[in-house]
């Protein structure tokens, strides 16, 4: 079997050390020169251990190579309303002691000790603040038996028998582009840049702003951050004079850039015999720190269709599913409690008062998020009332 990536980012290169590891396949990569860097460091889920452990990759290597930290959670601040209590979401919510607040505290005091670390929280339930353009080097290494092509392509070469398109929102190779729009979401901009670190902080702060949110990711030696918003409710001007307010006690290792999106999620992004990963296959919001998560779990799913002989819809509607839930997720923690419909191919949600589950004909289950979780872009107009609510209540 030959197959062509065609893109050298994270997608793309991920994509070809899995298949170089699990596929008995001829693999070429053709990347352009001009590549531009967006991510600033990125804040992922556990689930991207178990990638690096399938490609042997020793977690001690590339958290070291990539400046990568532990995140134990997630803090949200002002996501009520301005000058509510932060509250945690974390990765071992269902620990009898797992509260995020009752460990930092420990951390500061001087509790480090790692048995102990181990002991309360598992392992397994640690997601990572990263810088993903490092951990490429770290993949590509794994890659010594791809073909590695520096080209700028107009068309598909031909002579392969299975295309992966990973050159971004450009989508430049993708043979079906129906979409399952997702106007719903509103944020569509960010502003992003890196800081010069102060404190290392395991987790990710998400900051309520009036016209979307703000986060804040630590590594090793820097800090990312990012100013996530509605380009319908500010313009890009007025946001980032908003965000370097915010950060003007800090210096900039980095000048900000300016990343543009039209949330989405690709319907059939295996079409033919061109499937599409990464950010062409949809982008909704970095919310949830799926970016790397999806990325990883398309391309395992790829390989296991490939190597099962199943067919690109079983491999469409399983990645669309995922892509849908996420999706769901996002929007219905930004809703007040009660119906959720979402307006994909009819999926709805019906949210129990008593924090039930509730499973749809598509068999996509969406976890009940109380009142106090919801995010202020989608209840309220600018600034932030929640008495008025700029969504439609069925939508």
């Amino acid at each position: 079997m030959k197959i062509c990536i065609i893109g050298g980012g994270t997608a793309g290169w991920w994509c070809a050390a899995y298949m170089n590891k699990f596929l008995d396949a001829d693999i070429t990569l053709i990347e352009s020169n001009d590549i531009p860097i967006s991510g600033v460091g990125e804040s992922t889920l556990p689930q991207v251990k178990t990638f690096f452990d399938e490609l042997e990759i020793p977690e001690e290597e590339w958290m070291n190579q990539s400046h990568a930290i532990y995140k134990y959670g997630n803090i949200k601040y002002d996501w009520n309303h301005i000058g509510s209590e932060p509250f945690q979401m974390t990765f071992w919510q269902n620990h009898p002691e797992g509260r995020f607040d009752q460990w930092y505290e420990q951390y500061k005091l001087g509790n480090k000790n790692k048995e102990d670390h181990i002991e309360l929280y598992n392992r397994n339930n640690l997601g990572y603040h990263l810088d993903a353009n490092l951990a490429n080097n770290i993949v590509k290494e794994q890659c010594k038996n791809v073909t590695h092509i520096i080209d700028t392509l107009t068309e598909l070469p031909e002579g392969y028998d299975l295309y992966v398109d990973a050159t971004g929102f450009d989508r430049k190779f993708t043979t079906d582009t129906e979409e399952i729009e997702c106007n719903h979401h509103l944020v569509d901009r960010a502003w992003v840049c890196s800081l010069e670190l102060e404190e290392i902080s395991s987790y990710t702060k998400s900051i309520a702003r009036p016209e979307g949110w703000q986060f804040v990711i630590d590594l090793q030696n820097r800090t990312g951050t990012g100013y996530v918003y509605s380009s319908k409710y500010i313009t890009d001007d007025e946001a980032f004079t908003k965000f370097k307010s915010w950060n003007y006690n800090r210096k900039m290792i980095t000048e900000p850039r300016l990343i543009k999106w039209r949330p989405n999620i690709l319907k059939n992004p295996w079409s033919d015999n061109v499937v599409t990963i990464g950010l062409g296959q949809g982008f909704i919001d970095p919310l949830e720190s799926n970016g790397l998560y999806l990325i990883v779990f398309s391309i395992t799913m790829l390989v296991k269709c490939i190597l099962k002989g199943s067919s690109p819809e079983a491999y469409n509607r399983t990645v669309r599913r995922v892509q849908q839930n996420n999706s769901n997720y996002i929007f219905a923690g930004g809703q007040p409690v009660g119906v959720v419909t979402t307006g994909f191919e009819g999926t709805s949600y019906t949210e129990f008062g008593d924090g039930g589950w509730d499973q749809d004909a598509e068999g996509i289950i969406f976890d009940s998020i109380g009142e106090s979780n919801n995010c202020l872009l989608y209840t309220s107009p600018s600034p932030r009332d929640r008495t008025r609510s700029r969504m439609p209540s069925s939508a």
